[in-house]
């Protein structure tokens, strides 16, 4: 199996569309429970995409350095520090350092501040932790917060992670705020036997909370397995349940095209969003 060179591209681009935050008083206003439903998954697809940027951002460090590396490196326009250096001495500390005046990525991406993480041992050892935190860090102008956790659960047969996101936090550039919680486990299902990353997919399943500053509460649940394939900038297909405020809805991510397409249905009627 590749040596853990897995960038998790899936849902790791921004929605180009932002949409204002849909509250109780607002639906009161003219607006309806949908509208909020419609809002809510939409800004929660958002979420997802802003922290499964975070996986691909570490994993590609960890990947590239080995843990090996010289004292700094330079992947794009980042500084990735290690330390201790000596590969025998573990937990590792590793620094992602984009500066504070905009760092932009092979995705495009514009990135600011510090991704720290640690790691417990080589990641490609059943049992290894590694536990990201955030440092005044932003992607496309979006803050964000919390403990995020990767744990390999094993790697016989390709990859097998489960994610963790407690205490998140995303803070719109507008200033619009929502928390969030996440559990997701991503098991790999092409392209183990190989060493081009790009033909590697993963099934992933798993369930979280999102909630807006009115304390309105979004749950949601994969339905299917959603398919990440590593040269896609999005989820390709598979669906994803969610409630919101007791109006059950779908996001729909298509077919297994790579594309931009996605689709939401609350109440009856789709909702088309394009990913960019």
């Amino acid at each position: 199996m590749k040596k853990f060179s897995i960038a998790i591209t899936a849902l790791a681009t921004v929605f180009t569309l932002t949409i204002g935050s849909c509250s109780k008083d607002d639906n009161n206003n003219g607006g309806t429970e949908t509208d909020g439903a419609v809002e809510m998954s939409t800004q929660k697809a958002i979420s997802d995409a802003l922290y499964d940027d975070v996986s691909m951002e570490v994993l590609q460090a960890n990947t590239q350095e080995g843990l090996n590396g010289p004292e700094t490196v330079q992947q794009t326009c980042a500084t990735i520090s290690i330390t201790p250096q000596d590969p025998g001495v573990w937990p590792k500390t590793v620094t992602i350092d984009y500066g504070t005046t905009g760092c932009v990525g092979l995705n495009g991406f514009t990135r600011k501040g510090k991704l720290i993480y640690t790691i417990s041992q080589r990641l490609l050892n059943t049992g290894a932790v590694l536990e990201v935190s955030f440092d005044n860090y932003s992607v496309n102008g979006y803050k964000l917060e919390g403990q995020y956790r990767i744990t390999n659960n094993g790697s016989a047969n390709g990859l097998n992670i489960t994610s963790v996101l407690t205490n998140g936090k995303v803070t719109n550039p507008n200033g619009v705020w929502y928390t969030k919680t996440t559990n997701t486990t991503w098991v790999q299902s092409a392209g183990q036997g190989t060493l081009n990353i790009l033909d590697d997919e993963y099934n992933v399943t798993g369930t979280g909370t999102f909630t807006n500053m009115d304390g309105d509460v979004l749950t949601a649940a994969s339905k299917t397995n959603l398919l990440h394939k590593v040269g896609c900038s999005n989820t390709v297909s598979g669906l994803l349940d969610f409630t919101f405020n007791r109006i059950p809805g779908v996001l729909d991510f298509g077919s297994g095209t790579c594309d931009k397409n996605a689709m939401i249905t609350v109440a009856g009627k789709d909702y088309a969003i394009t990913l960019p």
